[in-house]
């Protein structure tokens, strides 16, 4: 006597699924969280580095009130230089470091009886980051526009809060910029965020995408090195007047 084996047809399909799926390609097969780790792991680590390395010197003014006198006349303040190091991997995998410099303590004024409402901080401060710290950048704004002066350099690398890094004077003679403490690169801000570009592994062009992108796969860093903050108010340079 023969046994008959019946199969359910549904279980026909699904011994054919099996087949076909041994017989795709891997890639077909793969998931999203699986694209989302390979776009992860795409480009390279880039380190700005704010060093605690004084280069030179810089004349700047209080902000957001450059307190001003009757005669319309303001006072500018010296304020330490610092080296800024971008440091990465170029394609052949030799290290790569460029130098860059900005003021990392600014002379800050909000004055108490008429504050600027955009700040909460009320008075004098020296203010900047003073404390070592290494942050994952998980911010960039594209279309950043400096605050205090004009400038043609856009963009803002996020430290922590209202902390940028940021476009600054074209030189040390473009006197008069101000910050709440944001990092101000001098020179042209293009080269400094092509640098960046460059490094990164991603399509340096332009420079903001592939910016946005290393900030994406969370392989843009910041350390800043600790430094004290100088006492900008008794370092009045000489005043000016716009």
């Amino acid at each position: 006597m023969r046994l008959l084996m019946l199969q359910h047809p549904a279980a026909g399909h699904a011994a054919r699924a099996i087949a076909m799926l041994h017989l795709m390609p891997i890639a077909a097969v793969r998931s999203d969280a699986d694209a989302y780790k390979e776009e992860r792991m795409a480009g390279r680590t880039v380190e700005i580095v704010v060093t605690n390395t004084v280069v030179d010197k810089y004349e700047a003014r209080s902000y957001p009130d450059e307190q001003a006198d009757a005669t319309g006349e303001y006072n500018l303040y010296f304020v330490p230089v610092y080296r800024i190091q971008v440091i990465g991997t170029d394609a052949a995998n030799r290290k790569v470091s460029t130098d860059f410099t900005a003021p990392r303590f600014m002379p800050y004024y909000n004055n108490p009886s008429s504050p600027d409402p955009h700040y909460k901080t009320l008075g004098w401060v020296n203010a900047g980051l003073s404390v070592g710290r290494r942050v994952v950048v998980g911010r960039y704004k594209q279309d950043y526009a400096v605050q205090n002066r004009y400038s043609p350099g856009r963009g803002a690398i996020v430290i922590k809060g209202a902390f940028y890094i940021h476009a600054g004077p074209a030189s040390l003679q473009d006197v008069g910029f101000g910050s709440a403490g944001c990092i101000e690169i001098i020179g042209d801000y293009n080269k400094f965020k092509q640098r960046i570009a460059e490094l990164s592994g991603f399509s340096p062009t332009p420079a903001d995408t592939a910016i946005q992108q290393l900030v994406s796969a969370g392989k843009l860093v910041v350390t800043i090195q600790a430094a004290s903050a100088p006492d900008i108010r008794k370092s009045v340079a000489r005043k000016i007047r716009d």
